[in-house]
């Protein structure tokens, strides 16, 4: 069975609150799938979802685009949700530099907050770094990460991946890797350690290219699949049995 380690299944976009992909889960080959927090109110969405439907799971945290509202408040309202036995990580959060507008500073103070808070409740990471390599470089230079964590929806160098491998890191990828301008990511997929590598979807976006023009959803999680197995000459079914194997040991889960 297949896990989906990052999807949005509450997105408007979807019109039911993810109920119907939840209700398809066992018949689309998916055993787990985590929806992620983007700020205080998805994180409590989240939280919802996962204590209602068994092989959902949640994170909690504040997208880099939304740092302004990471607050001490903003803190203390996480902590309370991440009480839950079914929250199985900290994010997503992290450092975003494609949009014209964006508060370095910013960025960084709500990272060190979520950070401290991950370390205290003992729980796995969850980064968004787009275009920012340089300041996660300089954040995570310091710190450690003994809960380990994951590079969501990675589209960086060859370095970089094999940087965070070496922090305790796990490397994530989604629909972009079935693109074929990915040129750099199907590198560094076909060569950093399987051991490491988790698959998602980033659902409602980022749809595989197979699926352009629709909606994304978990279970297209079987495309990222068949292209990492292809790029790296295994099975599909061997890369489904390791990044399971990889997603339940990083987060806890129990399928």
């Amino acid at each position: 069975m297949l896990i989906d380690t990052h999807a949005h299944i509450y997105d408007e976009q979807y019109g039911d609150g993810g109920k119907a992909i939840i209700a398809d889960m066992e018949a689309d080959g998916l055993g787990a799938v985590i929806t992620v927090g983007c700020d205080e109110q998805t994180s409590r969405i989240c939280v919802e979802l996962a204590e209602k439907n068994k092989n959902v799971y949640a994170t909690v945290g504040v997208h880099p685009y939304y740092p302004e509202t990471v607050t001490d408040r903003c803190i203390a309202s996480l902590r309370a949700l991440a009480k839950s036995e079914k929250v199985v990580a900290v994010g997503e959060f992290g450092f975003d530099y494609h949009h014209d507008v964006f508060d370095k500073a910013a960025q960084m103070r709500a990272a060190v907050m979520q950070y401290e808070l991950a370390r205290e409740l003992k729980l796995p990471v969850v980064f968004h770094v787009r275009e920012a390599a340089g300041d996660f470089y300089a954040f995570s230079k310091d710190r450690e990460f003994p809960e380990s964590g994951v590079m969501h929806c990675f589209s960086g160098s060859r370095e970089t991946a094999e940087y965070c491998i070496k922090k305790g890191l796990y490397i994530s990828f989604g629909g972009k890797l079935t693109y074929k301008n990915s040129k750099t990511m199907a590198e560094v997929a076909a060569s950093v350690p399987i051991e490491r590598i988790l698959l998602e979807t980033d659902a409602p976006y980022l749809t595989p290219s197979q699926k352009l023009g629709e909606l994304n959803y978990p279970k297209y999680v079987a495309y990222v699949r068949d292209k990492l197995a292809e790029l790296r000459g295994m099975t599909p079914e061997d890369v489904e049995r390791v990044t399971t194997d990889n997603a339940r040991q990083l987060f806890g889960i129990t399928l």
